[in-house]
This record gives structure tokens, sequence and C-alpha cells, in this order.
């Protein structure tokens, strides 16, 4: 049996509180241990814990911080769709990066993958968007 859609539902928004709250424990748990992350999609594929821990300390760094917004949550089965808007302030500039998500969730609740889709910006990508 899969999750329900209230789990589904709420790993999205918790992974939005967690991260805007720098709950990085909290945000961490959020994850399965074997979650892959397509973020964005086209790039190699990120995969386990690792991929998460890199994911907030490459993201939040001096000078480079974010805030989420789930705009629209669509949840179908063990799926959600998301648009989600991710605001920035790097060096003191101010922007803004839309992205269309789709998180998978497991009958346990936790996050087994993230496909994100957004055009990348060069003046906002980072080395977490690239192989390492």
């Amino acid at each position: 049996m899969g999750p329900t859609k209230d789990q589904v539902r709420g790993a999205v928004e918790r992974h939005c509180q967690h991260w805007n709250d720098r709950n990085q424990e909290a945000w961490e748990a959020l994850f399965a241990d074997d979650v892959t992350f397509d973020d964005p999609v086209g790039v190699p594929t990120k995969h386990g814990r690792e991929a998460v821990r890199n994911s907030w300390e490459r993201s939040l760094t001096p000078g480079r911080e974010w805030r989420l917004v789930a705009d629209r949550i669509v949840v179908c089965a063990d799926e959600a769709a998301v648009l989600m808007r991710n605001e920035g302030n790097l060096h003191g500039r101010e922007v803004v990066v839309e992205s269309i998500e789709v998180w998978t969730v497991g009958a346990d609740g936790l996050v087994r993958a993230v496909r994100s889709y957004f055009e990348p910006d060069s003046n906002v990508q980072s080395d977490y968007f690239t192989p390492s």
C-alpha cells in the first residue's frame, strides 16, 4: 500500500517549512536513505544521504539565502506535482526561480525522489548543479 495524499502533501509542505526555518536536521529526516535528486532534470542524478546533505550545504552558503514557497501542490497516488517559487538573495541581489517539481513519497512518508524542472540562470547556479 502506498502513502496517503496527506503524507505526500505533508512531505512537500514540511520540506518548505524546515528549509525556511533553517532546520537542517528535520529537513534531512524527510528523505529516504536511497533518495534520488534530478535537480534539474538533465544533469547526472544525485543519490542518497550525501545528495541530501550537499543540497543543503551547497545552496545555503555565505551570501546565498533561499526561501521556498510551494504555490501549488497537486497529489496523485504517491507523487506530487509542485509549482515551487525559490526566492533568493544572492549577495544582496533578489532573485526568483520558478520550478516545476515532481516528488515521489514512499508508504513510510519519506521522500524517495525529487525531479525538478527549471530554466537555468547562469547568475543563480551553484556547483550543486554540476557533477562533482
